[in-house]
């Protein structure tokens, strides 16, 4: 008996639930647009903090997500300029990440915030491609920051990247 009614309580705690659930489009997130591998790209982003830097690394596998910006901490305007081009409907920070999907080297899911302050005194230029970025590290014109930040970014419609 107590199992019958066990079950009954379930069930309807279930259709309860599915009830007030919300469509799924009303929880989407918007397309950002960004770069990879110097190309335009489409991308969701949700983020979510870790206890460290580093354990934001150990989870993220070596996938980065760069943020680029000037000695003032704003965006570089260089930064956005093609992609307000590309795709002007979409919200973009001009970042880059430097594994996709199908990418040897990729392994899933989240990529680590690091952020790439340009010095003050170097004029931006674009960065589209994380080479460019060690690259003006390397060369002494920014610095990069290790964040706790794990951003989940599904790239959409990458088939072209391949």
């Amino acid at each position: 008996m107590k199992l019958v009614r066990l079950a009954t309580m379930l069930s309807a705690s279930i259709v309860g639930l599915l009830l007030f659930a919300q469509p799924a489009s009303a929880n989407a997130v918007a397309a950002n647009s960004g770069f990879y591998d110097h190309q335009v790209i489409q991308y969701q982003a949700t983020a979510e903090v870790t206890s460290s830097p580093h354990a934001a690394q150990l989870i993220s596998h070596g996938n980065i997500v760069f943020h680029i910006v000037d000695a003032s901490g704003n965006i570089p305007t260089v930064q956005l300029a093609r992609l307000h081009a590309a795709l002007p409907n979409d919200p973009t920070a001009g970042n880059v990440l430097n594994f996709i999907p199908t990418e040897v080297g990729y392994s899933g899911g989240a990529w680590n915030l690091q952020i790439f302050h340009w010095n003050p005194g170097v004029t931006p230029v674009e960065l589209s491609k994380d080479d460019d970025i060690f690259a003006a590290v390397a060369a002494g014109q920014g610095t990069l920051e290790v964040t706790s930040t794990l951003v989940r970014c599904p790239v959409i419609d990458f088939a072209a990247l391949r």
